[in-house]
């Protein structure tokens, strides 16, 4: 039956060919998303490595005219923080604080491996302020920033790619010149959005310069907490400002803008290969009724209802095999060429979904005009040819 569904093919090739190249273009989109949900699932079911919960950014402008002052102005904040009682935690960073759109990068390297890592500026106290764990080591405290050696905290994606399997605390990486010593290793630390990536993140001890803050307020804080603090900034220096930002308001904005676009490419693309349904099921409408008289034999020498449809499914089929088979070709050199940093497991399950999801298009497709030629009679159908 297979070879003579072949030979069928290859007599009508070139109509079918169209249908494969519809199939072909239709794998490759339905790739492209499936691998894209994989990934973005992935990303959204592992652990960011830090909590959103209670958290404020406050973005401080001190107007202080040199390092000096910016020094003293932080000083006499932190003094104030001591005496709220509001507040749980609270860190100075840098300005790329989590879920912002501010990014700070900075490249280390250790024994002639490289990697490019988000780079901030924190306090002790940070990683209490963002619910964070470590995995192994410590954070760095006050007494570990004497020395020339700096104290750094990073990421397990990190510490794999410089150092492999080997122990990550306790490592020297960067020149001589500024020299950085590992004290501790976060598990994960994905602080752009819910469907970021591992990533490699470093922690330093928090550099004079810095003046954003965060705060981690105490559970059941009155709403009008957040206005007589920002007039308690105010009120400590002259021509101060005072901006305020919820965390978990920070997160959905970077997630929307991560996920919106994502909605728009799956709806254009369901769009597409909603078109390419419609046009498959009428070529297969179309040859179907084109075929009465070779259906009426078929009836006339004995094939049943089921054996017609099952055999007019399976044509389609084939013939959409040919087709995924050219997809497959090209989708497998994503991870082969390793054109995008994407786990190859998240490409295989985009070509098993692909694949799954073509063949159920052409199953549905090609159902009904089957079913219709199933139910044609002999009789009718020779006395029409």
């Amino acid at each position: 039956m297979f070879k003579h569904i072949l030979t069928l093919i290859w007599k009508k090739k070139k109509s079918n060919f169209l249908m494969m190249l519809e199939i072909f273009v239709s794998f490759l989109i339905l790739f492209a998303v499936w691998s894209l949900s994989v990934y973005t699932y992935r990303n959204y079911a592992t652990p960011s490595g830090l909590s959103t919960d209670r958290v404020w950014a406050v973005y401080l402008q001190f107007n202080a005219k040199n390092d000096t002052l910016l020094v003293e102005y932080r000083d006499l904040v932190r003094q104030m923080l001591q005496g709220v009682p509001e507040i749980e935690h609270y860190s100075f960073s840098s300005s790329n604080l989590p879920f912002s759109f501010s990014s700070s990068n900075g490249d280390f390297s250790y024994q002639g491996k490289h990697t490019l890592n988000e780079v901030m500026f924190v306090e002790s106290d940070y990683p209490n302020v963002m619910g964070m764990t470590l995995e192994s080591g410590k954070w760095f405290e006050a007494q570990d920033t004497i020395g020339k050696v700096t104290p750094i905290v990073i990421t397990r994606h990190m510490a794999n790619a410089l150092f492999g399997q080997e122990e990550a605390v306790g490592k020297i990486i960067g020149d001589e010149a500024s020299p950085r010593k590992v004290v501790g290793v976060v598990p994960y630390y994905r602080h752009k959005s819910s469907y970021q990536g591992d990533d490699n993140c470093v922690f330093e001890p928090l550099s004079n310069w810095d003046s954003d803050l965060l705060l981690k307020i105490k559970p059941g804080t009155n709403a009008d907490f957040e206005a007589r603090f920002a007039r308690s900034i105010q009120q400590l220096g002259k021509d101060w400002t005072v901006e305020i930002q919820h965390m978990d308001n920070m997160r959905s904005t970077q997630d929307n803008t991560i996920l919106i676009p994502i909605l728009i490419l799956f709806i254009v693309c369901a769009f597409l290969v909603f078109n390419v349904g419609l046009g498959l099921f009428g070529v297969l409408f179309q040859n179907i009724n084109r075929r009465k008289g070779e259906i009426g034999l078929r009836r006339a020498i004995g094939a049943t209802k089921r054996q017609i449809l099952t055999y007019f499914i399976g044509e389609t089929l084939v013939i959409s095999s040919f087709g995924v088979v050219l997809g497959i070709f090209f989708a497998i050199q994503m991870p082969l060429l390793q054109v995008l940093d994407v786990e190859a497991s998240v490409y295989m399950w985009g070509i098993v979904l692909a694949l799954l999801s073509i063949f159920a298009i052409a199953v549905l497709c090609a159902f009904y005009p089957s079913r219709q030629a199933a139910r044609i009679y002999p009789a009718v159908a020779l006395h029409e040819e």
